[in-house]
């Protein structure tokens, strides 16, 4: 899987050879191979982000159902309930814009660092949410809430392990693309002076 920015890089790099009448030399299967070890396809990059969706679309309405209002005024709870709940849902509506993005834009590493962060920063606060359920609200809601955290947990972490092989598979397919650059540069500047001569 190739970036856009892989692209961009390699265009000096073509504009080079073509100048010179020769063909795009390509790096070997050895540096091919190691440039994307174990890199999720886009298929299952799709599924993860699917799954996040699906956990996030149950977590909406145990959020409705949950009134840290009424935890305040009824029972004393930390007014910061209130503000986390309210977060949790702004956070729950930016996640699904990211993950809708990264679903299109599975190589983009950039997108992928949003979307996991997001996730990361909803987990948290629900996590908060879990806690003061647990002492103010009803168990059934608080259980629900702790059981898809942890259910959710999985499918982050796949994203995780994916942002790090996108991130090294980009850092090699960038090295690859300065060796044949440099390599490139060596020829032409070997050149010059027989043309000048």
């Amino acid at each position: 899987m190739k970036s856009g920015r892989l692209a961009v890089a390699a265009i000096p790099l073509i504009a080079c050879i073509a100048s010179r009448g020769q063909d795009v030399p390509t790096p070997s299967s050895a540096a091919l191979s190691k440039a994307s070890p174990g890199l999720e396809s886009p298929w299952d990059v799709r599924q993860i982000v699917t799954n996040l969706t699906k956990e996030n679309d149950e977590l909406r309405p145990l959020l409705a159902q949950m009134n840290p209002q009424q935890w305040y005024d009824q029972k004393g709870a930390p007014s910061t309930y209130l503000i986390q709940w309210q977060a949790a849902q702004q956070q729950l509506k930016d996640v699904d814009v990211s993950t809708r993005v990264l679903g299109q834009k599975t190589d983009s590493l950039s997108q992928a660092l949003d979307t996991y962060f997001r996730l990361e920063a909803l987990e948290t606060t629900a996590r908060s949410l879990d806690e003061g359920a647990q002492r103010y609200a009803d168990r059934a809601t608080a259980d629900k809430l702790a059981a898809l955290i942890a259910r959710n947990f999985n499918d982050r972490e796949r994203l995780r392990d994916y942002l790090r092989d996108l991130s090294t598979n980009l850092e090699q397919n960038f090295k690859i693309a300065d060796q044949e650059a440099q390599r490139c540069r060596g020829m032409i500047s070997k050149e010059s002076p027989r043309r000048k001569k």
